[in-house]
Order: structure tokens, then C-alpha cells, then sequence
């Protein structure tokens, strides 16, 4: 004996259908509005996965993050280039002007890489590498600028 034929099951989510009748086709009216079961008009939760095209962020933020890199790595080509200076060099102008020029340069591109970073942050995409770029390349300005005014205000005061 052969066991009796059931219709296919129907997929979980769906309103049951009558058994020989198919589902009428949903009005145009409603189609395009979100329905009950679909959060946030049918896109995905907030928390989603972003898709893997947008998941290394901008390539504005990547750039901002790559420059940044770029100036901590010449500051600290540059912190670690002082004593070597200081025992080659006998004369202190020239020691300062080491000094001035490296942080000069290492100041122009984290200003660089703050303007980038500023700008692809403001872009819709994944802003994770463009923050990072800001965060390193603030706290170089900041670091330069006071250092800067600390010298000259002992400067200044000789």
C-alpha cells in the first residue's frame, strides 16, 4: 500500500492557503509599505552585517588611516633619530632645526591626515579606519602644538 500524497508544507511565515486555490497576488496599494513583520520598512536591523563591499570602509577613511600611520611612523623615525643627532651634531641650532623640520613634517601630515579622516567620516559608509585616523592624527597635532609652546615659553623666559 502506498502511503497517501500531501501537498508540499508551506513556508513558515506565510497565512495558510486554501488546499486546491492559490494565494491571490498582493495589491499594488500595499506592496510597497512595510507589513507587520518586516522591521524598519524591510531593511535590515541596525545591528546587521554590513555586506562585504562596504565592510573595509571608504576608501577615504582607508587613505586618512594609511597617512596617519604615515606621520606616527616618521615622529617616531624622528624621536628615535634625536639622540644620534645630539651626539653627532655639536652645534644646538642645528639640533633645533633637526628638530623644527621633523616635527614641521610630521605636523603637515597628520594635518593631512585629519582633513581626510574629517572628510570620510561625513560619508555613509563604515567610518571605523577614518575615526582611528583622527584619533592618531589629533593627538599628534596636540602633542606638537604644546610642545611647541612649552619651548617657547622657556624660551621666553631666559
Amino acid at each position: 500500500m502506498s502511503e497517501p500524497q500531501q501537498p508540499p508544507a508551506q513556508p513558515y511565515g506565510t497565512p495558510p492557503r486554501d488546499q486546491g486555490h492559490p494565494a491571490p497576488p498582493p495589491e499594488n496599494q500595499y506592496s510597497a509599505q512595510p507589513q507587520l513583520g518586516q522591521p524598519y520598512g524591510g531593511q535590515p536591523y541596525p545591528g546587521s552585517p554590513i555586506s562585504p563591499a562596504t565592510s573595509a570602509g571608504t576608501p577615504l577613511g582607508r587613505l586618512a588611516f594609511i597617512v596617519a600611520l604615515g606621520a606616527l611612523g616618521i615622529a617616531l623615525i624622528v624621536t628615535i633619530a634625536y639622540p644620534v643627532i645630539i651626539r653627532t651634531l655639536a652645534d644646538t641650532s642645528s639640533i633645533g632645526a633637526f628638530g623644527a623640520i621633523g616635527n614641521g613634517l610630521v605636523l603637515i601630515v597628520a594635518i593631512v591626515a585629519l582633513i581626510l579622516g574629517l572628510m570620510a567620516v561625513r560619508r555613509p559608509a563604515q567610518q571605523v579606519l577614518a575615526g582611528i585616523a583622527i584619533g592618531i592624527s589629533a593627538a599628534q597635532i596636540t602633542g606638537i602644538l604644546v610642545a611647541w609652546i612649552s619651548n617657547l615659553f622657556y624660551a621666553l623666559s631666559y
